[in-house]
């Protein structure tokens, strides 16, 4: 295993965790805009090819901060990190629902069922699901440690990523997602170090490796779904391939964009992921509605091109808005703060604030994955 020597703050890791959220928000809203018929249908094949960065990313990133996390006891380890994600989970499942009920999902997505409400804490039903299968990971991570060696672990969840990118199926999207992508969690979680200091200090010859693979891998898997049927079942391992690849090269472009001034947007919103996760659905799907009033007008068919990207800038934007407003106010900023009876409170009297996926304020300074938003 690769031991973790300290557990400063790194910026291209936000950048990172930008990237990946964005291109979430990118995902929900082209399946808005298409399904609603605002867009063109090519943008279903386009969003399905970055099936092998969006989450991947997003687990990985998390994992990298996770080994000293697994080693807490277990009411710390709950205090600090599990009851921030169920927390979230069990709100904003509560929070969709009502939505829904009142206003209808303009790209016909029910999540209006009582029944999966109920199931929501075991059987999560919508696109929440990333908070329960990232709570998930921690305890089986916790459960294995010091158990099952750190490289059976990694080739067992690999076995698993390759079925479930492939073919097997639960018919729950969680389930599935628990399937494909706990190995990206590992990864981050015991290659720490070396993942950092590959993309810190990247051989130019390294580098140049790995894009010219990823580009290969990328246009690969994109001839493939732009050219035939998307649904085609992939039964090899190629999906986890171009995963790894991927991530080592969004990895270096988020360490090499953040190297300018002018993208230090990016990294504000790598650290504030959550509230952009929870929320940004809510608002592209009010969006969508507000568009399709104005369905048959020439300007919209002139946007319909772009309408995924401005829809899910907008999403992500009045997101980030909305959780700057409601952060500090009595009651509403409960969306965003473990209430003290659900998680007990730190050492600092206070419970810690929801400020990106997969992480809060910690209740100590020993890591600092993201800064304090206090």
């Amino acid at each position: 295993m690769v031991g973790v020597a300290n557990q400063t703050r790194v910026d291209w890791v936000d950048g990172a965790k930008g990237i990946a959220i964005l291109l979430v928000a990118l995902a929900h809203a082209v399946q808005w805009t298409v399904i609603s018929g605002l867009t063109p249908e090519l943008w279903s094949k386009i969003n399905l090819v970055f099936i092998v960065f969006r989450m991947p990313l997003f687990f990985l990133a998390s994992g990298l901060f996770a080994a000293s996390i697994i080693a807490r006891t277990w009411p710390t380890l709950w205090r600090t990190r599990l009851s921030l994600l169920v927390w979230a989970l069990l709100l904003w499942t509560l929070v969709r629902f009502g939505y829904f009920s009142l206003l209808p999902n303009p790209a016909g997505f029910d999540e209006t069922n009582p029944i999966d409400l109920l199931l929501a804490p075991v059987r999560p039903s919508n696109g929440l699901w990333f908070l329960y299968a990232l709570a998930l990971f921690f305890v089986a991570a916790k459960l294995m440690r010091d158990r099952v060696d750190w490289r059976m672990q990694i080739g067992g969840a690999a076995v698993l990523s390759v079925l479930f990118f492939a073919r097997a199926d639960t018919g729950n999207i969680a389930w599935n997602g628990i399937g494909r992508y706990f190995l990206f969690f590992l990864l981050g979680c015991y290659l720490r170090e070396w993942i950092l200091a590959f993309v810190n200090r990247p051989s130019r010859l390294g580098a140049l490796g790995l894009g010219l693979g990823f580009a290969a891998a990328f246009l690969g898997l994109a001839g493939v779904i732009l050219t035939v049927d998307a649904r085609m079942p992939f039964i090899t391992g190629t999906l986890v391939l171009a995963s790894l690849l991927a991530l080592g090269a969004g990895l270096l472009v988020a360490r090499f964009l953040l190297g300018f001034r002018a993208m230090s947007w990016l990294s504000y919103v790598g650290r504030n992921t959550l509230p952009i996760y929870v929320l940004h659905v809510l608002f592209v799907s009010a969006l969508t509605s507000v568009l399709l009033l104005a369905r048959g007008e020439a300007w919209l068919d002139r946007l319909g091109p772009v309408l995924p990207v401005l829809v899910a800038g907008g999403a992500v934007a009045a997101s980030l808005l909305f959780w700057r407003i409601v952060r500090d106010l009595p009651l509403l900023r409960y969306g965003f703060i473990v209430p003290r009876w659900f998680a007990a409170p730190t050492r600092f009297g206070h419970a810690p604030r929801l400020t990106s996926a997969g992480s809060a304020a910690p209740a100590d300074s020993a890591e600092r994955m993201l800064p304090r938003s206090e």
